[in-house]
């Protein structure tokens, strides 16, 4: 099964190197021009309860004691720094490529002092485009739910109704104009598919223990993305982008005596925005599907080889009312299926926010949100934090 596997991959892989032939050949002498962007940025908040991860929250932690637990954080590992490659005197192809690092890196669970942060790895790929056909290969986004909600808090309600991440790719996008006002893109990839180390569902021989390896891994084959989506622009000023986007993987529950259970993970989403020259928009995305945990799907439980269903989804608000001021307002949840759940794994997360940002000198901005989460567990509590949060940001 593994060799038939890899075979797949092998002719995926062809097949995009054929496409990526047609690409025209540079000049003599192409350059790239780099481009340097980012933000200092430094969060302050206070959470009626204990949240998640302290610095942001993704949902409220069970109570220890029926008081409140009141919380102050303070850090600047939002922090982000990038560089854009523009390639030059290439004779037909469009070739960019881009690095970006956050400070966020302790999130994994080492053990890192408040002002030690390290790197965090967000986007480190490139792009060729000749004609309608872009070729991306490296870890930016997933094609699966491209929108985000504006919010001063880190996770953009990742964990309470915004799904998809970032991971290694390799994408190929068709754009064409079905009318002068109309974009829209076709686009698909392979992607590594990042999982835990479960144990098959099947009765365990004495001494048989889960093999440690993570299961998108041993499933030996990547995960398949696509999405389509489309963008018009009306001749008011209006703009609207819609579309659809989808994902299937495979993951491989093995045990230490080489047995195993294979299981799933998928999720079909749509997205919309609708942009009005007045300075106002709204703009939300839905999803349903199963295991997406590694996609921020599903409150982050934990994936079952039998699968934890989920269905979420977000909404936004947002007001330019001037030049310096802006206005935004949001909802999000996520609602796992609480007969794949067992007892007191997060089982309904919710959080409605709202903020205001204002540039106070040029590229330097000042922000306030305030949000309220709540989180149900199952067949147990559900718990609440008011939570308030300043932001300020020198973009540069």
């Amino acid at each position: 099964m593994k060799k038939c596997n890899s075979i797949t991959v092998v002719t995926i892989f062809m097949l995009f190197l054929l496409v990526s032939g047609s690409f025209g050949a540079e000049t003599p002498s192409p350059s790239f021009d780099l481009n340097w962007y980012g933000y200092f940025k430094l969060d302050g908040s206070v959470d009626q309860n204990l949240t998640s991860h302290g610095n942001f929250v993704m949902w409220v932690n069970q109570k220890s004691f029926d008081a409140d637990d009141q919380q102050f954080n303070m850090t600047a590992n939002q922090t982000r720094f990038g560089v854009k490659a523009n390639g030059k005197n290439y004779k037909s192809a469009k070739v960019t490529g881009n690095l970006e690092f956050d400070l966020y890196a302790g999130i994994t669970g080492a053990t890192i002092a408040e002002n030690k942060a390290m790197l965090q790895l967000r986007h480190a790929y490139f792009s060729v485009t000749v004609n309608q056909w872009t070729l991306t290969a490296g870890q930016t986004n997933d094609l699966l739910s491209p929108l985000n909600p504006a919010t001063l808090n880190y996770p953009v309600l990742w964990g309470c109704g915004n799904i998809g991440y970032r991971r290694p790719q390799v994408a190929l996008k068709y754009t064409m104009k079905p009318t002068e006002q109309t974009n829209m893109s076709l686009s698909t990839g392979v992607f590594r598919t990042i999982g835990g180390d479960l144990t098959p569902t099947f009765s365990l021989a004495t001494g048989e223990t889960s093999e440690g390896a993570d299961d998108g891994t041993d499933a030996a084959i990547p995960s398949v993305q696509g999405q389509l989506d489309i963008q018009h622009n009306f001749a008011s000023g209006a703009k609207l982008q819609i579309g659809g986007s989808g994902l299937w993987g495979r993951l491989s529950a093995e045990t230490s005596l080489g047995n195993s259970e294979n299981y799933e993970s998928w999720a079909a989403s749509g997205h919309l925005m609708i942009s009005l020259p007045q300075g106002f928009g709204l703009s939300g995305e839905v999803y349903t599907g199963s295991n997406l945990g590694s996609y921020f799907g599903g409150i982050l439980n934990n994936s079952t080889v039998e699968g934890v269903n989920s269905l979420g989804g977000w909404g936004s608000l947002w007001l330019k009312a001037s030049p310096r001021v802006n206005f935004a307002a949001g909802y999000g949840f996520d609602d796992p299926d609480d007969e794949d759940l067992n007892l007191n794994q997060r089982s309904k997360n919710q959080c409605i926010y709202g903020n205001i940002n204002v540039s106070v000198v040029s590229k330097v901005t000042v922000g306030l949100e305030v949000s309220q989460w709540k989180t149900t567990y199952k067949d147990s509590d559900t718990v609440e934090s008011l939570r308030a949060q300043t932001s300020f940001i020198l973009n540069f």
